[in-house]
């Protein structure tokens, strides 16, 4: 569901926040660090199986994919 979500808003930096509360609910209470942890796990995957790097990093705030 957080790729679907990156993929669909493609262009557009989007905040830990702004990813916790659309795929994982205004009503989640944890950290924001969950969504380090699966950005990295996708990274992995992506750059294993395709060889590119599709997700970058806004330095610490947000993430992007570009066209």
């Amino acid at each position: 569901e957080l790729l679907e979500y990156l993929m669909r808003n493609k262009n557009i930096v989007l905040s830990r926040e702004i990813i916790l509360d659309s795929v994982w609910g205004y009503d989640y209470f944890g950290d924001t660090n969950v969504i380090d942890v699966y950005i990295r796990y996708i990274r992995s995957n992506i750059a294993q199986k395709y060889n590119v790097n599709l997700i970058e990093t806004v330095r610490g705030v947000a993430y992007i994919i570009r066209e």
